[in-house]
């Protein structure tokens, strides 16, 4: 009976060590950020063929493979998504707290992505879709906030008070990662810094 006892307990040690891969947060960051590298083209009006910079709230986070196998893929592409559907996807889940007030400066929720389009604001996003053993990958989200000038395509920005506010209450919220639509981890960024 004891053996069969410590066969099952070994089994269930070995089946929850291999459940999940082993990746750690190794840091977390959110800045507003006045990026002059890429921008939005005016395709009407006086300022036709201009290109507005965007102001963003952004968010950089390192992610580190802490275990002994390779976490994520590239074999599976998506043409639609430009992404690898067997790859690491990283999403940022707002708490309450910073819902309200996203939507209290900007007027709407800016991690939905249906009211981000109706906004006409975009995101920009940066991934690893692999990481290697005892290797770190860079992940980056650019959440469009406005423009400092007026323009047919973009809102301006909040002010500076508005912004302050957001970008102190940016990391409430919980890094999610998932391959190929399971979650393998979470991390609260409140408790990051």
């Amino acid at each position: 009976m004891k053996f069969l006892t410590s066969v099952f307990m070994i089994l269930i040690l070995f089946s929850g060590c291999s459940s999940n891969p082993s990746i750690e947060l190794i840091s977390s960051s959110a800045e507003i950020r006045d990026d002059r590298s890429w921008g939005t083209g005016i395709t009407s009006g006086e300022k036709k063929g201009e290109i507005i910079h965007p102001i963003s709230l952004s968010y950089d986070f390192v992610l580190k493979n802490t275990g002994r196998k390779t976490i994520g893929g590239t074999e599976k592409p998506n043409n639609e998504t430009y992404e690898y559907e067997d790859g690491i996807k990283v999403y940022i889940e707002p708490n309450e707290n910073l819902q309200a007030v996203t939507k209290e400066v900007m007027g709407f929720n800016i991690y939905n992505e249906k009211e981000r389009e109706q906004a006409h604001l975009g995101i920009g996003k940066t991934s690893s879709p692999v990481i290697e053993p005892n290797q770190e990958g860079i992940y980056t989200f650019d959440f469009e906030l406005g423009a400092l000038e007026e323009n047919p395509e973009i809102s301006l920005v909040p002010s500076q008070e508005q912004l302050d506010k957001l970008v102190k209450s940016a990391l409430e919220a919980t890094l999610v990662i998932y391959i190929e639509d399971k979650q393998i981890a979470r991390f609260d960024l409140n408790n990051s810094n």
